[in-house]
């Protein structure tokens, strides 16, 4: 998104002026820590142009009702300002670069990340990485096709082209796994579903369909049970997922890091055919939506990589930076 410095030949579709209903939405969302997370952010920045009226210069209003919505106003210009390329303070009709520079001219490109939807081992709390290829629950099924009827309410005020490019994708990119395939094909019933293979989730090595119990009694899914499994487990644990998986031969598994790099390689080259101000649909994983939003969300800086992780059926929408 790039807040410019002249508005002069650019359509006004590209444009959008922060109004007092999004200044309450995005006070309605004071629980989200980080701007990038907020749903009103997503939405304002699928507009490469955004103008927003700064109020916090002048006399300090008399009112209560008042001072509190300029704060929110103000917060509301910081998260924008957070996810910008480019921030200009017009004065006296001169602008003034702040941040960035003013933009080139060429629309942005977007993804919409998609996380499948319920699968028993979800409901149960089971490690499902890249090696558990579960299918979705009948709830989960349920759950899919909700989202997929509400999904243009979802899109509702996000810029018109944009919104039809992720509720009407020509192409989705999928995860190959049961539960994103089947997901994708109810959410986007008349798109090509194209299987990245990378987009799997990510392998969790002895970890595979277990539950933190079971695990923390050294139990692993090749069926064995011992003391030495249990403090493997802890010590993958207190590496916050950084460190490699316990694996085996049968059971391969991998760090944050490496699977990180596997799925941003796919991620690099599915973008490769989308065209400027275009939108790149995917389907696969919690792991995949972490992966490839800490890494390449314009604003993500800071964000912690788990908090990217959406609810079943559900996306994250952002600026791609590449």
């Amino acid at each position: 998104m790039s807040i410019a410095s002249s508005l002069s030949g650019t359509p006004s579709s590209l444009v959008h002026v922060v109004s007092d209903d999004d200044v309450s939405a995005f006070a309605s969302e004071e629980d989200t820590p980080f701007p990038a997370l907020s749903r009103t952010v997503e939405r304002i920045s699928s507009f490469p142009v955004v103008v927003a009226t700064e109020i916090g210069c002048g006399v300090v209003p008399l009112s209560a009702e008042e001072r509190a919505f300029r704060e929110k106003n103000g917060r509301l210009n910081q998260a924008l300002a957070h996810v910008a390329d480019s921030v200009v303070l017009m004065c006296a009709g001169i602008p003034q670069v702040i941040k960035g520079a003013p933009g080139t001219g060429e629309l942005p490109k977007y993804a919409a990340v998609f996380r499948h939807g319920e699968t028993g081992a979800n409901r149960e709390r089971r490690f499902a990485g890249g090696l558990s290829d579960v299918p979705l629950s009948s709830a989960g099924m349920k759950g899919v096709a909700d989202a997929a009827s509400s999904l243009p309410a979802a899109l509702s005020g996000f810029r018109g082209d944009v919104a039809k490019a992720v509720s009407e994708p020509p192409v989705v990119f999928s995860s190959p796994m049961v539960r994103a395939v089947s997901s994708a094909r109810v959410l986007f019933p008349h798109s090509e579903i194209r299987v990245v293979e990378d987009f799997r989730e990510m392998r969790l090595g002895l970890l595979e369909n277990m539950t933190h119990g079971e695990l923390s009694e050294g139990r692993f899914a090749d069926g064995s049970r011992s003391s030495k499994n249990a403090l493997l487990y802890e010590e993958w644990l207190s590496s916050n997922g950084n460190g490699a998986c316990p694996s085996s031969a049968d059971f391969p598994g991998e760090s944050i890091s490496v699977f990180t790099s596997r799925v941003s390689a796919a991620f690099s080259a599915a973008m490769r055919s989308v065209p400027p101000g275009g939108v790149a649909v995917i389907v696969a994983h919690g792991g995949v939506q972490m992966a490839l939003c800490s890494s390449f969300f314009r604003g993500a800086g800071g964000v912690p990589y788990f908090s990217w992780q959406s609810g079943n059926a559900s996306f994250r929408f952002g600026e791609v930076s590449i």
